[in-house]
């Protein structure tokens, strides 16, 4: 039988001698072998996923590459914003409109694509962005006027943000929460490719063949993404799958799935039939975005979220404004422009793969301290857990790293130094705020196990609402006070912010450990409401049978 390790007792001076040079990892053998005794809960089960690592690794790449659709649509539009703003005659700032049109957008749609995800499927919501997002390209390559690029950027938005929910809750799906955070590395790693390269792109397509043909670029892009998911991609939503040992029917399996499995046993294909229903029941359920929202009514969350929204803010504003920042202080072109996102994007790379094995070891110091024993590929009890300080640890050194860069970047911009010393400093803007921001997510999704999907929704959700607001005000801001206080008012906000991660580590246990007893009553409440239901039901059977039968 496989088993998991849970919660370890208080062990004797002498057993702590003994144990305490080697981190508390043990496999399945191991495990066998082990003493008992020393052992307060273990639970026994299959592993968390059946995929391999390799296909893990598989799966998460896929999907990462997937999320680049929502960066690449927002980066490679900004080094075109000064051409369109002449092409269209709108101002700047009316210009500058069209991303927070983009990101309101953006903020709202992931609610209902997420509930379909976390009820029926992954590759269904995926299919659909996909399509979204091909016929948004299309148009806004044959758009012509300015009201018109504020639609179709909507409709852009409505098919490109969800795949970042769609992404972290993939992850979420096949890695448990002691290996997560090097998983998220990988997975937002491609996301953050987006700032690096898309900028780079999107400066080059402006400048030698129009603005347009970043939309046609776009529009490829998300066809060859709706070709290969749909051959390659295999179901991974718990709620659909379980572990991935239950067969995918219908959208739910990839053309590659379907034939593998008209190989499979009859056996195989009768558990199939039996899931076959409830899957069906699944699909008819009309997503409730108000899911979404309800996370933003959990103390908890509702400070992760916010936290995580109004810090992630600065890098948004930063990439809106650049355009224009550069253009005023160096008089620089589409091109020149876009590779000025470089060290921004460089930053944001080396942080998601760099800090997700930082994230993880950090998870494991904390399981050694409390006597938590980590088995691989089995997901832990994180009840007596204190994963909050876990995560947020990681989070501290990374948010003072990301205030201080926006401060000098805004004074290096204002003084006109050599553009390498801003260029610098946008590397540890991109590091600092990528850190604080996907080990913030790692945690919401730790608090949310059950729906990823949803509670990545609500990241999106209030994180571009409010980078809304700050890439709306940015430009009238640096036009009113210059780029050097703009970005020290930024900065001091970040200054004042910083406390509520200690909020989280002080108070979060407490509030987790309330909110989970208030599901445990509801959970058994409900359990006394059907066994009540059921015993019912048998004596109104047992009246049946008596009045029916003869005297």
């Amino acid at each position: 039988m496989e088993k998991e390790v849970g919660r370890v007792e208080p062990m004797s001076s002498t057993s702590k001698n003994r144990n305490i040079k080697e981190p508390e990892i043990m496999t399945e053998d191991q495990q066998d072998h082990s003493d008992g005794n020393s052992l307060s809960r273990i639970v026994s089960g299959p592993p968390y996923s059946i995929f391999t690592t390799k296909a893990k690794i598989f799966i998460v790449i896929m999907v990462s590459i997937s999320a680049l659709v929502s960066p690449f649509a927002a980066t490679l539009f900004y080094p075109a914003l000064n051409v369109l703003a002449d092409q269209l005659h709108v101002s700047e700032s009316l210009i500058t409109l069209s991303v927070t049109t983009y990101m309101l957008a953006q903020a709202v749609a992931p609610a209902f694509l997420a509930g379909i995800s976390d009820q029926s499927g992954r590759r269904f919501s995926f299919l659909i962005c996909f399509g979204i997002y091909i016929c948004a390209n299309i148009g806004l390559a044959l758009q012509t006027n300015y009201a018109a690029l504020l639609v179709l950027r909507c409709l852009q938005a409505c098919g490109s943000s969800a795949t970042i929910a769609l992404t972290i809750a993939v992850v979420a799906d096949v890695a448990t929460s002691s290996e997560r955070g090097t998983y998220m590395g990988y997975a937002t790693g491609g996301i953050l490719m987006g700032p690096a390269f898309g900028p780079v792109l999107g400066g080059a397509l402006a400048q030698y063949l129009g603005w347009r043909s970043i939309f046609w670029f776009l529009a490829i892009f998300g066809g060859v993404l709706l070709i290969l998911f749909s051959i390659f991609f295999p179901e991974t939503c718990r709620n659909v799958v379980g572990n991935g040992s239950i067969p995918a029917r219908g959208v739910n399996r990839s053309v590659l799935g379907y034939l593998q499995q008209r190989k499979r046993n009859a056996d195989l294909e009768s558990l199939a039939s039996k899931k076959a229903n409830n899957g069906e029941k699944r699909k008819l359920n009309i997503p409730n975005p108000l899911r979404t929202l309800k996370i933003l009514g959990e103390k908890e969350s509702a400070l992760v979220l916010l936290y995580n929204g109004f810090f992630f803010n600065g890098q948004m504003i930063v990439s809106a404004s650049l355009p224009y920042m550069l253009k005023r202080a160096y008089g620089y072109n589409e091109l020149k422009v876009g590779l000025c996102f470089i060290t921004l994007g460089f930053g944001c790379l080396t942080s998601a793969l760099s800090m997700g094995p930082v994230v993880d070891w950090n998870f494991r110091r904390h399981a050694k301290k409390v006597g938590l024993v980590i088995t691989k590929g089995k997901q832990q009890d994180l009840r007596d857990f204190p994963i909050e300080r876990a995560r947020i640890e990681v989070v501290v050194p990374n948010h003072a790293i990301g205030t201080l860069a926006l401060i000098a970047f805004g004074w290096t911009i204002e003084y006109r130094l050599h553009i390498a010393v801003p260029e610098v400093i946008l590397f540890f803007v991109g590091f600092g705020i990528s850190t604080a921001f996907n080990t913030t997510n790692t945690l919401l999704i730790d608090l949310h196990r059950d729906a990823p999907a949803t509670a990545t929704a609500a990241v999106n959700f209030v994180r571009c609402l409010i980078s809304a607001g700050g890439v709306a005000a940015i430009v009238p801001m640096i036009e009113a006070m210059n780029p050097g206080w703009t970005f020290t008012f930024v900065g001091l906000v970040y200054v004042v912010w910083m406390p509520m991660l200690w909020i989280i580590m002080k108070w979060g246990p407490k509030w987790r450990a309330e909110k989970q007893m208030k599901k445990d009553q509801e959970a058994a409440q409900k359990a006394r409401m059907d066994a009540a239901t059921t015993r019912s039901s048998v004596d109104d059977l047992g009246e049946d049978e008596k009045t029916n039968s003869p005297e």
